[in-house]
């Protein structure tokens, strides 16, 4: 099996797996012991990179997920040293508007996992009335001075707003945003491969983080039940559409579905990493195949034969963002097929 390449993050030479393991409840699906396996199946593969957050709660009475309390003990039972892996953690930007909220939300973030320091924090999405771009920067600037952080990151932003954000960075004395998290996928383009995203790509030297790329499962057909995200432009009966004809060229490549669709974007020389949701071993092995097929038949080659399964063109704004959607509007999630 082809290992993880790496990609760079940054400009002071970091790199990074360009696959990252975990994303939204992913430890809180499976059995303890199954996570212990995937984690370690990514690490041997050299997918030492995790994606980490505190979230809300999946059940009602519950006060929040225990999801990133069982990766730090997973990782421990795993045999992965602190210095051995990348942690990437999602500070969410609360209420307060204080530089000094953001630096308590990133302790929360890094204590439930059992330590003191990420090598990335990743600011979540940026709703109604949000804190001050220049609050968020000051924040960023703290976390990375102390040495805590080394890069820092937006989830779900606009190309306006990390413009907005990476100028008061500048007034902060800190570098901008490394990455924007976006999803991103082989039917969902108009954003991360668009403009105006484009030009901050070449202006700041960002990179793009595809997160949800098999958009919760429902672009493998799979069914279930469980909260999601939303389906911008309103492409799900496109996906339905296309999926057989997915399926029949990924069998003419003898890959799976999920390595096509995850190929695709693996593609992109503007991404520094693919996160997925594995949480068995038979979905990480899944999921580290589509290095195999890229190594094999080639990034141009993927791209030709990917080229009419942009879904979303016309159908999203490239200048938008999914934090657009107020938390509270019913619209920001969805409960969609998956397993």
């Amino acid at each position: 099996m082809a290992k993880v390449f790496t990609r760079p993050l940054g400009r002071d030479g970091f790199e990074i797996a360009a696959l990252a393991l975990g994303s939204w409840h992913t430890w809180d699906r499976t059995t303890f012991e199954e996570t212990v396996n995937v984690i370690r199946a990514a690490v041997d593969a050299g997918a030492a990179y995790f994606d980490v957050g505190v979230y809300r709660a999946m059940h009602p009475g519950q006060f929040d997920s225990p999801t990133d309390v069982i990766f730090g003990r997973a990782i421990q039972a795993a045999g992965v040293a602190r210095d051995d892996y990348v942690l990437q953690v999602k500070s969410w930007v609360g209420p307060s508007g204080t530089v000094g909220d953001i630096v308590a939300r990133f302790d929360q973030a890094v204590f439930r996992i059992g330590t003191d320091r990420a090598e990335i924090v990743v600011f979540g999405d940026l709703v109604g009335e949000h804190v001050p771009y220049e609050v968020i920067a000051e924040g960023a600037a703290a976390l990375v001075s102390s040495g805590r952080v080394r890069h820092w990151g937006v989830n779900n932003w606009s190309a306006a707003e990390i413009r907005r954000v990476a100028a008061a960075a500048e007034k902060a004395g800190v570098a901008p945003p490394a990455l924007a998290q976006l999803k991103y996928g082989l039917v969902r383009r108009s954003i991360a491969e668009g403009e105006p995203y484009r030009g901050v790509i070449a202006d700041l030297g960002l990179k793009v983080q595809a997160s949800d790329a098999l958009d919760g499962g429902f672009l493998l057909g799979k069914r279930g039940q469980r909260m999601t995200g939303n389906d911008p432009g309103d492409i799900h009966g496109l996906v339905d559409e296309a999926r057989p004809k997915l399926r029949a060229l990924a069998d003419e490549l003898g890959c799976t579905l999920a390595q096509l669709c995850l190929s695709y974007v693996l593609t992109n020389d503007d991404l520094c990493s693919l996160v997925v949701g594995a949480r068995t071993s038979e979905q990480i092995n899944d999921d580290l195949g589509a290095f195999d097929l890229l190594a094999r038949v080639g990034a141009d080659r993927l791209r030709e034969l990917l080229a009419p399964y942009w879904l979303d063109r016309g159908r999203v704004d490239p200048a938008s963002s999914w934090s657009s959607v107020p938390d509270d509007d019913p619209a920001k999630y969805a409960v969609i097929p998956t397993d």
